[in-house]
């Protein structure tokens, strides 16, 4: 005999189930409506322009480059201590040798 939780269990997964319909018929809607009303052919050329836009914002240039330089100088320094571990090791060879 079904209890009361399973009766709660059983109503909340068709709350999920009519919530899920619910909201892919509103997407459908809305699409369809866009596609009649010709909001979707405005939209490649509307993201077109934002992302160029973005782009040629001279503070994301600048915040770019120094993102570069800052990445340059950490790769300079990494190569830098390989090198000067590299120069120990061979020191420390040779004098056992």
């Amino acid at each position: 005999m079904p209890t009361k939780k399973d009766d709660f269990m059983n109503n909340r997964g068709m709350m999920t189930s009519l919530l899920t319909i619910g909201a892919a018929g509103a997407a459908i809607y809305g699409i369809a409506r866009g596609v009649q009303n010709g909001t979707f052919q405005k939209l490649p050329q509307q993201v077109t322009n934002a992302v160029q836009s973005t782009f040629s914002n001279p503070n994301l240039q600048q915040a770019t480059e120094s993102f570069q330089n800052m990445m340059n100088h950490q790769n300079q320094g990494q190569q830098q201590q390989l090198s000067m571990n590299q120069n120990t090791t061979t020191n420390l060879q040779n004098q056992q040798g």
